[in-house]
């Protein structure tokens, strides 16, 4: 059993380490280079509730580690429509993640009255994120022929954004998605990016990447969806926080204190979602 609770320890602190670390990146880039967004001119971090957000990132990735092999039961699980017709909402994860990112806001959404909501898996994170959105595409055209719906409301966590993107630009999903809304997504990459090896989808996400700058052209939000951005400005895997919005989007919801992984299991980040996917009077 001891080994048993070693490892237990080190799967817990290790998440804490990679958090600090992340922080201090996110400390130096917001004094290095500095690029604003409308919270940061609004109001300014306060010291307690930041400590306290860095506390609840470390909480939020230590789950996300740990809940990561339930995976192998998540995506195994029948995928059934439970009610023929209603449109799908589809849970698109971030780089390095999976399905089960998304098992907090799928039950969450599931009590209050969605029924037909999936969350997908992609692989491998190394590849090109073009491949990676074609399985993004397929997962949404298989979930639209299950259901029997017209369109999909999309959600998508940092990396599934441009996914999303590219998938509604390049291929085929335009008209076939009605909302995307996006958590933390790096719009125009990451700086953060660049600690991870300069291939396939890393190298992509980085800071105003070729990739990144092919996927803006001719407008940012493709595919005639209605877009929506919640974002936070402690957001430490988006550098700089400004790159988690989108010029076009509809609704803008900044959520303050929240690290990236914390986004994933906020209430109020759920509760912007749902605002979001009740909201009829956008566009």
């Amino acid at each position: 059993m001891s080994w048993i609770f070693c490892l237990l320890l080190v799967l817990m602190l290790i998440p804490g380490a990679l958090t600090l670390v992340f922080y201090l990146l996110w400390y130096y880039d917001r004094r290095a280079f500095p690029s604003p967004t409308p919270a940061d001119r609004e109001t300014a971090l306060r010291p307690l509730p930041a400590l306290l957000a860095v506390a609840r990132e470390a909480i939020s990735l230590t789950v996300l580690v740990l809940s990561y092999p339930l995976r192998l039961v998540q995506d195994a699980s029948p995928q059934r429509s439970r009610q023929q017709g209603q449109k799908p909402i589809i849970l698109v994860h971030g780089y390095g993640g999976n399905s089960t990112n998304f098992l907090w806001l799928q039950w969450w959404l599931r009590r209050r009255g969605w029924a037909n909501v999936y969350s997908v898996s992609y692989t491998p994170p190394h590849i090109n994120a073009r491949k990676l959105a074609q399985q993004v595409a397929d997962h949404v055209s298989r979930i639209l022929a299950l259901t029997g719906a017209e369109k999909a409301d999309l959600v998508c966590h940092s990396m599934g954004g441009p996914l999303a993107r590219y998938a509604l630009k390049n291929l085929g999903l335009a008209g076939k998605v009605d909302r995307v809304i996006t958590l933390g997504s790096p719009h125009r990459g990451s700086r953060i990016s660049a600690l991870f090896a300069p291939r396939g989808a890393a190298a992509q996400m980085r800071y105003d990447s070729p990739f990144i700058k092919e996927l803006e052209e001719g407008g940012a939000c493709p595919g005639g969806a209605r877009y929506q951005v919640i974002y936070s400005t402690m957001d430490n895997f988006i550098l700089p926080a400004s790159s988690a919005l989108l010029d076009g989007a509809e609704r803008t919801v900044h959520v303050p204190y929240l690290g990236h992984c914390a986004l994933l299991y906020s209430r109020r980040v759920a509760r912007a979602v749902a605002e979001g996917l009740q909201d009829e009077s956008l566009g």
